[in-house]
């Protein structure tokens, strides 16, 4: 590949003069550089580390001569470095690096949704520090790490985030040639402390807190909506929002997520260019292929796992608030069509914000779901920051409606486990059992009306009441 020309400093170009005037080589950072010869009409540019030769020549100009010395300069620096444990790009400033690695997408190149956002506020703090110390990659250390780990954050649970994300960055580094095996290492010796004297405590998750502030000695409170809760809900919504009402209970008897649930829409060919996930009326199901994209709007993006899937609309005389939402989306549908008719609503979305545009989970959330569950009392004390600002957390979110379907699906409307993982898209068992088949505030009462009708049965089987049915496998009369 043929080298670009580069223009040498003014001491380097006095240099390559001289040598050319009087034909004798000279030396600069350890390298020779030699000038033409008759026999020869190049310059050649040759260092040697430890037996093998590094040799490269130029065409008869300063800047030809200057771009073979910065190569053979780099080389012979990317052994040296070798040498001594350190990987050939150790000597780039880190604030580059963070910031390349930012604007490349990740370890993959390529980041999802807010990803780059987030990962820019995430590194903030560390690439302003590394530029402030002008630190080089090699001179990385725990200390800078937990430097920027103290001062980025005032909790706990953003620490662990950050620390999290600190080593994706760092073994990506490490095999990219910026890092030490060892200075990987170094997120494992970090941790964030509070100041002295802060007094901080670390607050539970908002599952944990819902157990304990709307628990009572007797049983937890649980952290899965109940039904009543649920229309509770939709009832504020609907007061704050057109379509609060319908959206709360489309969410908690379809179980998609938010921002799948944003751009449900009456369009199939909405649908079709990856902008909305299309409400199929006339076989009573949704198809569920994408989730709004927050950086890039006009452009379809993959839902969470990258799977499309299909969710069956559940019949009313299945859903236990006895809202019709097949018959909501009926009604509803229509309406979107006339508005995009109408220009209104250019999508045909079945929730769409005032402007007739996908609404944004952060600003519902603030303007429509917080309010409302204060009004309910679902709002929790305060918790703090190392700095004693208080925040707060809700019983209840709108992502609570998924876990409201996944319990409902698994008890009441006995989905096999494959079933569910199917309908709500999920990738694997374990999460489900783990976040979507909690406990309500019902549960406790449910369980004893189990205990009271299994003990009945047996009762009445015992005194030969009732017997069992072998061949159709069913209790039955005597």
């Amino acid at each position: 590949m043929k080298r670009a020309p580069i223009e040498p400093s003014e001491k380097l170009a006095k240099a390559i003069a001289r040598a050319k005037k009087s034909g004798k080589l000279f030396k600069a950072d350890g390298i020779s550089i030699e000038p033409p010869t008759a026999r020869r009409t190049t310059w050649r540019i040759r260092a040697s580390f430890q037996g093998s030769q590094i040799d490269r020549s130029a065409t008869d100009s300063p800047s030809a001569v200057n771009a073979a010395f910065l190569e053979v300069h780099a080389i012979l620096k990317s052994k040296q470095s070798g040498s001594i444990g350190m990987p050939e790009n150790a000597g780039e400033l880190l604030s580059d690096v963070l910031e390349k690695y930012i604007d490349q997408g990740g370890k993959d190149f390529k980041w999802n949704g807010k990803s780059r956002k987030n990962r820019q506020e995430d590194f903030n703090h560390l690439i302003k520090l590394a530029k402030t110390r002008k630190t080089t990659c090699g001179q990385m250390t725990a200390t800078i790490l937990r430097d920027y780990i103290n001062k980025a954050t005032k909790t706990k649970g953003r620490a662990d985030h950050l620390i999290k994300m600190l080593r994706t960055f760092l073994k990506w580094g490490h095999r990219a040639g910026y890092f030490t095996a060892q200075q990987v290492l170094y997120v494992e010796q970090i941790t964030w402390t509070p100041p002295a004297g802060s007094g901080y405590v670390a607050a539970q998750s908002r599952r944990k807190q819902s157990q304990y502030y709307f628990g009572s000695e007797e049983e937890s409170g649980g952290e899965i909506p109940t039904h009543k809760q649920v229309v509770e809900l939709a009832e504020g919504c609907q007061k704050k929002y057109k379509h609060g009402a319908g959206l709360i209970h489309t969410s908690a008897n379809l179980g998609t997520r938010a921002n799948e649930t944003f751009i449900l829409t009456a369009d199939r060919k909405v649908y079709e260019r990856g902008l909305g996930n299309f409400v199929d009326l006339e076989n009573r199901r949704v198809l569920i292929s994408w989730q709004f994209n927050t950086t890039e709007p006009d452009a379809p993006k993959a839902t969470k796992t990258k799977t499309r899937r299909t969710t069956a609309i559940p019949y009313v005389e299945n859903i236990a608030t006895g809202f019709d939402v097949y018959q909501w989306m009926v009604i509803r549908s229509a309406e979107a069509l006339q508005e995009q008719a109408e220009g209104k609503n250019p999508l045909a979305l079945l929730f769409p914000n005032r402007f007739g545009e996908v609404q944004k989970l952060h600003s519902f959330t603030d303007v429509v779901i917080h309010p409302v569950s204060e009004q309910l009392g679902w709002k929790m004390p305060a918790y703090f920051d190392a700095d004693g600002k208080p925040l707060h957390m809700y019983r209840f979110s709108l992502h609570s409606m998924r876990d409201r379907f996944g319990t409902t699906a698994a008890d009441e409307w006995k989905y096999s486990e494959r079933h569910l993982l199917a309908e709500g898209g999920w990738s694997d068992p374990q999460t489900v059992r783990k976040f979507y088949l909690g406990t309500s505030d019902d549960t406790h009462e449910e369980v004893q009306a189990l205990q009271k009708e299994l003990a009945l049965i047996k009762r009445l089987k015992s005194e030969g009441v009732i017997g069992v049915d072998t061949k159709e496998n069913k209790l039955m009369t005597v």
